[in-house]
């Protein structure tokens, strides 16, 4: 898509993209830890802890799905065409400050955070997926009410064994 687009152009959707996530992020206590290109990260549950943050991530997960497919079909057209997969992982994380004397960044660590970008790269358009763990949290009850469905189990990148995915049914 940036090949073929003026940069200014890319940065008017990503401007949106960003904006529309940062609402998001705010709404369901999420903190913006990154955003690189098309991609975002968010933890939701660090520096501030919530015993809901699967309910949290999961919410999230939708208002980031349904804000994204609203700005993918505003600015897709015949020749190029946008998508938005997200994906949500959970897990213990080490947050902090890290880096060198000349630059420090406050940083997530954890295969938690590397699985999440993983589910998000296997997403398909207006596609939501969510690790095991993330299922574990949710309880019984929430994942009826969410309508969460086995996926396929996943070779993904870092991982030896392959995971276990759930998708998240539209609304």
């Amino acid at each position: 898509f940036t090949a073929a687009t003026s940069s200014q152009k890319v940065i008017r959707i990503l401007r949106e993209y960003y904006d529309a996530v940062g609402a998001a992020a705010t709404e369901c206590g999420g903190t913006i830890k990154d955003q690189a290109g098309d991609g975002v990260l968010t933890l939701v549950g660090a520096p501030i802890p919530y015993p809901d943050h699967a309910q949290r991530a999961l919410k999230l997960a939708r208002r980031i799905r349904e804000a994204g497919m609203e700005i993918t079909a505003r600015w897709s057209d015949q020749d190029l065409t946008l998508g938005v997969g997200v994906g949500v992982a959970s897990g213990f994380v080490t947050v902090g400050v890290i880096g060198a004397a000349s630059r420090l960044e406050y940083t997530a660590v954890g295969p938690a955070v590397n699985l999440a970008s993983r589910l998000c790269s296997e997403a398909a358009h207006g596609e939501i997926l969510i690790d095991g763990r993330t299922l574990e949290l949710l309880g019984e009850e929430a994942q009826q009410r969410h309508r969460l469905v086995a996926g396929e189990a996943l070779t993904l990148k870092g991982f030896q064994q392959p995971v276990q995915s759930y998708t998240l049914a539209a609304a």
